[in-house]
């Protein structure tokens, strides 16, 4: 796979990573479990960090060690605790992205450098919360990576069935581990045209971790002193006694996980929580009325985009992500929204999926140096309004190219990338911006020798 680009859909409890050269498309496995995710999840005993499933089996070590749900803390600047230590949000998603990218050019065989990371569509351009995205995955190892609204992803994602109408209008209904996203999206018409975005809007804390935490309350009011007992610490406890209320308690947030998973697929489930000695009991009728009000408050931001938009007829509710596939969800769309419900074809993945075709269908922009003059020649770019980053040289001084060739790489204000193309052949001279340095339309940013 030439030329490979690593599209990775970050998200707050499950990362998906898909690696496409245009031609094919290869879903990434985790290493860890051979699932098609990475637990977003970070384990840190003082020693050596360790990222998704490896995290995951070691958080009852030391419960104060293990840290989830790091997309939430984006853009906060206020440090997270691991094993007593300050540590960087950033830094801690770094490692998750690092391994994603270590994983991707074991199977590729070669370095990845050019990366695609999809974020809510809440992000704006000047979002602390991109912009800590974005420095993660420098140190990542992932200099050229770019940032692509999820749902637009997920609208470029092969849907189940037959495919949607070239030029038709969606929405895409993206309910996630941690956040919700909806978005209208025009499909392109053919022949290359682009989808447009009509509108997004999002819901910072609504995905399944809230639903979990429903369900979580539910077992534990059904579990009385009982399970309090066990999974509350007294004041005066000692620091064993407080070790093992909070690996109880870390225990019992994935017994309520599991039968909600269990209760997606049956009418009802019940298991043995062994720290408490009880038979606790989970339900299809009691799980969707768990889930109704983060339902409603999803239909509701789904109306109000259509009322604030008005897009016209809208083909389908396009499905996707992990909790979408709770019990009632597809029921309560097409009843609140009267609309036609369509389900991604693997909606956990298909947001990578779609940031993979999205990659390799011409978004990296190309701007053309301007009106060539002989021999030493100052080179500038048209480029998009407001100042744009400088992200790579590709062509050092000293070194020849070709006409049309990518001399440079920057990013635009929205995050987008821009190739920076040469209009002649010629040999470079003089870099008169750097990594990191601000350029705007016109800038002087290269020197040329035409003449080779």
């Amino acid at each position: 796979m030439g030329g490979a680009v690593l599209a990775i859909d970050f998200g707050t409890t499950s990362s998906a990573a898909t690696l496409t050269d245009g031609v094919r498309r290869v879903q990434l496995r985790e290493p860890g479990s051979g699932g098609w995710t990475w637990p977003s999840a970070v384990f840190f005993d003082g020693r050596k960090p360790v990222v998704g499933t490896a995290a995951v089996s070691r958080r009852r070590l030391r419960p104060g060690g293990f840290r989830d749900e790091l997309k939430r803390h984006l853009g906060q600047g206020t440090p997270l605790y691991l094993a007593e230590r300050p540590l960087r949000t950033v830094d801690l998603v770094t490692l998750i992205l690092q391994a994603i990218r270590e994983e991707a050019e074991r199977v590729h065989g070669a370095r990845v450098a050019r990366a695609v990371i999809t974020v809510p569509a809440s992000y704006g351009p000047d979002d602390l919360r991109a912009r800590d995205m974005l420095e993660a995955a420098r140190n990542a190892g992932l200099p050229a990576a770019e940032l692509v609204a999820e749902p637009v992803a997920a609208a470029l994602a092969p849907v189940a069935g037959e495919p949607l109408p070239p030029g038709a209008t969606v929405l895409v209904y993206d309910f996630g581990g941690g956040t919700f996203d909806a978005a209208l999206v025009r499909l392109g018409a053919g022949d290359g045209a682009p989808h447009t975005v009509l509108g997004a809007a999002a819901l910072d804390d609504c995905g399944g971790r809230d639903l979990d935490a429903a369900v979580i309350a539910h077992l534990r009011a059904a579990g009385g002193a009982t399970l309090a007992g066990v999974l509350d610490a007294a004041e005066d406890a000692d620091d064993d006694a407080r070790l093992s209320a909070a690996r109880d308690t870390m225990e019992f947030a994935e017994f309520a996980r599991q039968l909600k998973h269990r209760v997606s697929a049956e009418t009802a489930a019940d298991d043995y929580f062994r720290a408490a000695g009880l038979v606790l009991r989970l339900d299809q009728q009691r799980l969707r009325l768990l889930a109704q009000p983060l339902l409603e408050r999803t239909t509701d931001c789904c109306r109000r985009l259509l009322d604030d938009v008005r897009p016209g007829p809208v083909a389908a509710v396009v499905l996707v992500g992990g909790s979408s596939r709770l019990p009632g969800v597809t029921d309560h769309l097409a009843r609140t929204l009267a609309l036609p419900v369509r389900q991604a074809e693997d909606v956990e993945v298909a947001v990578s999926q779609g940031a993979g075709v999205w990659a390799t269908g011409g978004a990296v922009l190309t701007a053309t140096a301007q009106a060539p003059r002989p021999e030493r020649q100052p080179l500038s770019w048209t480029l998009p309004a407001g100042p744009a980053t400088v992200v790579e040289w590709l062509v050092g001084p000293g070194q020849r190219y070709t006409a049309g060739q990518v001399l440079g790489r920057v990013r635009a204000a929205d995050g987008s990338l821009i190739d920076l193309a040469a209009a002649g052949a010629g040999r470079v001279q003089v870099q008169h911006a750097h990594q990191g340095d601000a350029v705007l339309t016109g800038d002087w940013i290269v020197t040329v020798d035409t003449t080779g």
